[in-house]
């Protein structure tokens, strides 16, 4: 940029960090396409479904076995919670995605199952269903963001 004046040049570099910035992040996570609702007040937020689902580890939890999607419902019902459904939600989760033989680095969640209990100290877990090349898989993950997902602004204690 020989001869370009000193705003030129701010105007070339700040448009260089804007596209490298865009080219480089991950797919925003979206609320669900439908969401189930066992909140006994308000309609849940589907920001707050797609902030829970974004806090997970990038791992499975394989000390606790997936409960099967009766009992799932049975808890949401008992403690308040969300079913929240996607046609495809790519979640970035790449060590995961190699254990799961998916190509790539992200998830394609379909399902959540997210219930108002804490599990451990200042997370939760939730349940997942991907898709993998050998069909849906359920998963257990452990999310860190401990919001009522029923409940604006308000923490699980």
């Amino acid at each position: 940029m020989h001869g370009s004046s000193p705003e030129m040049k701010r105007t070339w570099a700040v448009a260089a960090c804007l596209l490298a910035g865009c080219a480089s992040q991950a797919p925003l996570l979206q609320p669900p396409d439908r969401v189930e609702s066992f909140c006994s007040e308000k309609e849940p937020r589907g920001t707050a479904i797609a902030s829970v689902l974004g806090s997970v580890s990038d791992r499975i939890e394989t000390s606790v076995a997936y409960p099967g999607d009766a009992m799932l419902r049975t808890d949401i019902k008992q403690n308040s919670g969300v079913i929240g459904h996607w046609k495809s939600q790519p979640l970035y989760m790449p060590m995961t995605a190699q254990v799961l033989g998916i190509p790539g680095n992200y998830l394609d969640v379909t399902d959540v199952v997210i219930d108002n209990q804490l599990s451990g100290v200042q997370s939760r877990l939730i349940y997942v269903t991907v898709t993998t090349p050998q069909g849906p898989k359920n998963l257990v993950l452990r999310a860190f963001d401990t919001q009522n997902v029923c409940v604006e602004g308000e923490r699980l204690e």
